[in-house]
Formats: C-alpha cells, structure tokens, sequence
C-alpha cells in the first residue's frame, strides 16, 4: 500500500515509518519544513508537502494514498484546532473510498484504572489535559460512516531509542545526580516499547477492524519510581531519586501521576501482535538510553 504518515518525523511516526517500509509498503511522510523535509529524505521516505495546521493540503494528499496514519505531536497554540481541522481534511479526502485511517491516540484516555486491567471497553475518563482528544476519537470512529476504514490505537507511553518520556529521567540523573520523580512514583505506568508500537500501528493499517480502538501495552506495570531509579542507575546516578509536586509540570503531571493497568488483548487477537523489546528498566540502565548519555 502507499501510506501517508501525519507526523512521520515525531518519535512514533519515526518508528511506524520503519514498520510499514519493512512490510514492503510505499510510505510517504509529510514535512512542512526543510529541515522535515531533509529528515525524510536521508531515510529514503517519499515527500509529501503539507502542514495539519494548514488541513486543504492533506485533503489533497489523501487522494493520492491508500491509508493514512495521524501520529503527528501538535506544537502549535491550539493543538485541538490543528487536530479538528486536520481529522475533518482527511475525512473529506477519503470518504467514500474505503481507505484506511488510523488515528494514534493514548492509554491516557481511560485515566487512573486501578487494579482492574483497562480494555478498549472501559470508561473514558481522561484527566484534562486529553479531554478534547474524545472528541478527536469520535471523529475518527464516525468517518465509518461515509466509507472509510477508521480506526484507533490507543498508546501506552512509548519509550526505547533513548527517546520520549523517559529520556527526561535519565537527563535529570546526568544533569543533577538524581531522576526527578513527580509525587510518592507509586503509580504505575501502561508502556510500549517504540519499535513494538511501530509495528502495532503498521498492523493496524494492514488488517485493523474499522470502528475499532485497540490498546498497545506490553505486560510490564512498573512504577513511576522503579523507571526512574533505572534511568538513575544507568546515568551512574546510583538509584538516586529527587521528588517533585506534581503540580510543577501543570496538566503534564497530572497525566504522568496517572496509575495504570491496561489490557491489550483485542490487538494480540485481532492483529496478531506480541510484545518483543526489552522493558523499559532494561532500556534506561543498560540499553539505548546509555547511548544517547554518552552521544550528549
């Protein structure tokens, strides 16, 4: 298939740009910067030249491919209106098609689960930094009904490649001799290796039942405080931890303070997807988060 990814230079866009070009298909990243655009193009990735905050080139790009994946992380002042604006050009450019549309989206959106593992059916609750992201997935889910093939991945927190959020624990271990942790760290985190949500996503284009949302976890439920004493031991900080009130980082805190159990069974089933990289522990104190230590 040709595959347009929306944020195909962002960490996760990065990561299903790899899985999709693996599986043998044409993938196409927008860039709406030179520099987005050299990025692509030292990896080989077919240009497309569009901006989400600009949504009538993405209709127009849309005629031109057979799927499209929206993992694009919104800087812009108003990101709702990016997202809204961008999810209704698409809508537009596929409808009546029977085109893929997969529209990546977080585990956040269920809020704390407690113990009880949190499947695609549970309640959304999300804290409210996400709230308007419910009205992003309604969206996605109603394109099927003007004949699109719509679909949601709900994400856990992506890690691995010594990026994302867990980079910022192994940053404040080699910059101030201890991770910072937000509150007591007792909750736990829902996570996914990148590579392996790269390849769930890929999945989802190729064999994802429309109408659907399909959570990407791994089986692991370490807590705030166990990730970061890893990424502290392995900035040589020796497990030590600094707490900070959550309420320094905002609504961002709120949404890493979450505690969390979720269930990714319906995309095992449904996708024939399984969890292959190493856990975060692994990664923060003897993988690629070393590496990018030593790269800074």
């Amino acid at each position: 298939m040709k595959v347009l990814i929306v944020g195909a230079t962002g960490y996760v866009g990065t990561a299903v740009d790899e899985a999709l070009s693996r599986n043998g298909h044409t993938v196409y990243g927008v860039a709406r910067s030179d520099p987005s655009r050299s990025r692509l193009l030292a990896r080989h990735t077919n240009v497309v030249l569009a901006d989400a905050a600009k949504p009538q080139t993405l209709a127009k790009a849309a005629e031109d491919v057979d799927a499209i994946v929206y993992a694009v992380n919104v800087t812009d002042a108003d990101p709702f209106t990016v997202d809204t604006g961008a999810l209704k050009a698409i809508r537009k450019g596929l409808a009546g098609t029977e085109k893929t549309f997969v529209f990546v989206s977080s585990t956040w959106m269920y809020g704390a689960t407690g113990d009880v593992p949190a499947a695609e059916t549970a309640p959304i609750n999300p804290p409210p930094l996400f709230v308007r992201r419910i009205e992003l997935e309604r969206a996605t889910l109603e394109m099927t009904r003007v004949g699109i093939r719509s679909l949601i991945v709900r994400a856990g927190i992506a890690y691995g490649a010594g990026g994302g959020i867990a980079s910022m624990f192994a940053q404040s271990a080699r910059e101030r001799g201890a991770a910072t942790l937000l509150g007591d760290g007792a909750n736990r985190w829902a996570m996914v290796n990148i590579g392996d949500l790269g390849r769930f996503v890929a999945r989802a284009v190729e064999s994802g039942r429309p109408g659907r949302a399909y959570n990407c976890v791994n089986d692991d439920h370490y807590t705030m405080r166990e990730i970061a004493e890893a990424a502290s031991r392995g900035a040589g900080a020796g497990g030590e931890v600094k707490i900070l009130p959550p309420e320094l980082m905002g609504q961002f805190g709120d949404c890493l303070t979450i505690d969390q159990v979720v269930d990714a069974a319906r995309g095992k089933n449904d996708l024939g997807w399984t969890a292959e990289g190493p856990s975060v522990i692994s990664e923060l104190e003897y993988g690629s988060y070393i590496g990018a230590a030593l790269a800074s």
